[in-house]
């Protein structure tokens, strides 16, 4: 199983060097790439390692978050593993998560979601899924997938008209999770610790402006894709 790790770091640099340590002893992780999205940072001020399947790239101007799923299309390697910038797993947590993954390749998998529903009133919004083995709707800030599913979801971004990097803006997490055969899979790995700015406004996405206008709206269209298969 070769995995390749892609690592995004905008406004927490600091947390880089630690998660390499760890992804660097998983034995699957063959090939780890670290896309530096802030151009007014140099990634090479934080991080120390310099291991020969590690990449770094310093991204000339700001990247979103959907350029992981970008490098992730123009990569060789069948499976990846992207974890957010603000959760410290250890590497048995991340081999467990990877060890789901192949178990049922099908589907992706992480360790946070949302479960949603529709009701009298419409669609309810249920998020904060954590340390729970169940199926869910939307999975964020961990991912372990697949080429195909990274394939399967830049059809979805055509089928839906997102022609650039602007239009996935906080719902990139939605179209890779309606791009498995299946509804993707929560796992509890255990204990783990996150950075103290995960909930922080100005620097954690989910409190940007416009966020869950953008994602309720993109998660209709995308049940709306699903029900026409």
């Amino acid at each position: 199983m070769d995995v390749c790790a892609i690592v995004l770091s905008y406004k927490r640099p600091q947390n880089i060097e630690p998660m390499l340590k760890s992804l660097l002893a998983v034995n699957a992780v063959t090939s780890i790439v670290v896309s530096n999205n802030n151009p007014d940072v140099h990634m090479a001020d934080w991080v120390s390692s310099g291991a020969d399947h590690l990449s770094i790239i310093d991204q000339p101007v700001r990247k979103l978050c959907i350029e992981r799923f970008n490098i992730a299309a123009t990569r060789t390697e069948k499976w990846f593993l992207c974890p957010d910038d603000d959760l410290f797993l250890s590497p048995s947590q991340y081999t467990l998560l990877l060890h789901h993954l192949a178990g049922e390749p099908e589907r992706v998998h992480g360790m946070f979601g949302e479960i949603h529903s529709f009701g009298p009133d419409g669609l309810r919004l249920g998020g904060g899924i954590d340390r729970m083995e169940c199926e869910v709707d939307v999975l964020n800030r961990c991912y372990a997938l697949t080429r195909g599913h990274v394939d399967r979801m830049q059809s979805l971004l055509r089928e839906n008209g997102v022609v650039d990097a602007l239009g996935a803006e906080h719902v990139d997490d939605l179209y890779l999770s309606f791009s498995g055969h299946g509804r993707p899979l929560c796992h509890d790995l255990g204990p783990y610790d996150q950075c103290e700015t995960s909930n922080l406004a100005g620097v954690a996405t989910w409190r940007e402006s416009g966020f869950e206008e953008k994602r309720l709206a993109t998660y209709l269209k995308l049940v709306a894709c699903r029900r026409r298969l």
